[in-house]
């Protein structure tokens, strides 16, 4: 129920191997044409980049986490634990405080529990109070996977909590979860983030009257619909997000994009008013 975003052929032509976003985690699967069984091959991080033996016996993967930079891994066929091959980044990591992701579950309308990944401040002390960046992936057929990138370190960095949440749109939850974001761009999804909000804002060591949030392409589009909707966060930072959506269709070179996702054209749908951020850039 999840997208293949690549595969492989097995150097014997047994099977393949195939790479799906599943729960928030970028998942290897082998798939064995005798018996057409599908088993899990390799889960957890973000894969960039993977590549079966020629003995047919592993695959070789790049992955990373957020407090493990990308190191390159020999994965057994057989069950087998990873081996780490390289160790092109173990001087970084045992210099910088590399924060990992912790996985929260937050119950949102209709009982949904929606995956956010959360990263502590560098030299975290739960003790105190942090400012806190939430920070909404791109799409929005898009996911956030436990991966290392600068805005997941760097934000941290400076002495902010980085809140990563997977609302509804986002891939590795089912195709039903993906389908309900198209032509509602500024519904559902925009209330469970502020019901995700709320609850980090009620964290030991959140500040909630230091909530910040951010995002780029569609995550750019919602902080702009943030502006006109709610005034829970003290500062907000879009980037290359759709502002006008009327405007969008007339510079777009992806209309197929625009029309699935805003129910037509704007000559044939109320979405593109409905759902564009500049309609309530007074607010």
């Amino acid at each position: 129920d999840n997208w293949v975003t690549a595969f492989s052929w097995l150097q014997d032509s047994s099977g393949i191997i195939f790479e799906a976003p599943v729960d928030g985690a970028t998942f290897l699967h082998r798939f064995d044409l005798e018996g057409s069984s599908i088993e899990p091959v390799a889960a957890g991080g973000t894969l960039n980049g993977w590549q079966p033996t020629s003995t047919g016996d592993a695959v070789v993967v790049s992955r990373s986490r957020a407090a493990e930079p990308y190191e390159i891994f020999r994965i057994p066929l057989d069950g087998g634990a990873p081996v780490c091959l390289t160790s092109f980044n173990r001087a970084l990591v045992e210099e910088v405080d590399l924060r990992p992701a912790e996985r929260l579950l937050i119950t949102v309308e209709g009982g949904r529990k929606l995956l956010v990944y959360l990263v502590t401040p560098h030299g975290f002390d739960p003790s105190l109070k942090y400012p806190l960046i939430l920070n909404v992936h791109g799409g929005p057929q898009g996911h956030w996977s436990d991966a290392y990138r600068g805005d997941w370190q760097v934000y941290p960095g400076k002495g902010y909590v980085v809140a990563l949440p997977n609302p509804t749109g986002s891939l590795g939850f089912g195709q039903d979860f993906v389908d309900a974001v198209s032509c509602d761009w500024g519904g559902r999804a925009y209330r469970e983030l502020m019901q995700v909000a709320d609850a980090l804002g009620e964290l030991p060591y959140v500040d909630r009257d230091r909530l910040g949030a951010m995002g780029w392409s569609y995550g750019g589009y919602m902080v702009m619909w943030f502006a006109g909707h709610t005034d829970r966060f003290s500062a907000l930072a879009s980037m290359m997000g759709d502002y006008d959506l009327r405007s969008m269709h007339g510079t777009t070179d992806e209309l197929w994009f625009m029309e699935h996702e805003l129910c037509g054209t704007p000559w044939s749908s109320e979405d593109y008013n409905r759902w564009s951020p500049s309609r309530f850039a007074g607010s």
